[in-house]
């Protein structure tokens, strides 16, 4: 029995070490890939596609994966054969469920956006890329263009788009330190605006609003359009903490974002012009 329940150890400890060893292998593909041109990248983004969702998925419920591999032994003692007919009914179930939730998806954010007048282009997320970039898999052959706004199916900002490829599309994300949008305090009265900034690591921060005007725990930040890069109204994140000084002439906050970037579908909106 000893015999047997080390050789079973060692078998999930080796499948542990292969994960491991598959994600590092991606990250330097990833990397080693900022180096060639986009066409290149599109063809590998269309190859490793299934391989990064299957990593997203993987790290969203890493500690569920990782547990069922250190389960007791009974998965080595099911029938090969029903395994096989269960894996192919799981994946007509799971392909229903997509369709039932881009379904959902799509007429979730139509009536979150019925009075904007936006065309939207539904896309779903390949991976997470490093400085709060987000791949999706949608690109050119879709008509989506640079600077194009992505949304949540509740109508939260997300980021523009930054980079296109034929069938992918690469995300600038509000949490990227490159970001930075004019806002404004939905609760205030008279109006209050300021200058969302992203801080890295999915965090974003509130800037720029005179040390007079009142901010509150729980405000709501939408966008305001005043740099023309974002349509108005999009709703943004939610005041967490206050910061203030008065020998700055502004205050900053602590700020919630809305996205979640563990959301299935997201929205491309096609139509908006920039100024």
């Amino acid at each position: 029995m000893s015999g047997a329940k080390s050789f079973f150890i060692n078998r999930k400890r080796s499948l542990v070490l292969k994960f491991l060893a598959g994600a590092v292998a991606l990250f330097i593909l990833l990397v080693i890939l900022n180096f060639f041109n986009s066409g290149i990248r599109n063809n590998f983004f269309a190859l490793s596609a299934p391989l990064q969702k299957f990593f997203w998925s993987a790290g969203e419920s890493s500690s569920g994966f990782l547990a069922s591999i250190f389960n007791g032994g009974s998965f080595f003692k099911e029938n090969q054969n029903l395994k096989s007919e269960n894996q192919k009914l799981l994946e007509q179930v799971v392909s229903l469920q997509a369709i039932i939730g881009g379904n959902q998806a799509q007429s979730t954010v139509s009536s979150a956006c019925q009075n904007d007048e936006f065309k939207l282009q539904m896309a779903g997320v390949v991976g997470l890329e490093k400085e709060d970039n987000l791949t999706i898999n949608k690109g050119s052959a879709s008509g989506i263009l640079e600077g194009m706004p992505v949304i949540t199916e509740q109508k939260a900002l997300l980021g523009k788009i930054s980079k296109v490829y034929k069938d992918y599309s690469e995300v600038m994300l509000i949490s990227n330190k490159n970001s930075v949008i004019n806002v404004r305090i939905l609760q205030s009265n008279p109006e209050i605006d300021g200058v969302l900034k992203g801080s890295g690591g999915l965090q974003v921060y509130l800037d720029l609003v005179p040390v007079d005007d009142t901010l509150n725990s729980g405000d709501t930040l939408v966008t305001s359009a005043l740099e023309g890069t974002f349509p108005k109204d999009l709703l943004v994140g939610k005041i967490t903490k206050v910061e203030k000084n008065d020998q700055n002439p502004h205050q900053q906050a602590q700020v919630q974002p809305f996205f979640n970037i563990s959301s299935d579908n997201l929205f491309v909106i096609t139509n908006y012009k920039q100024k």
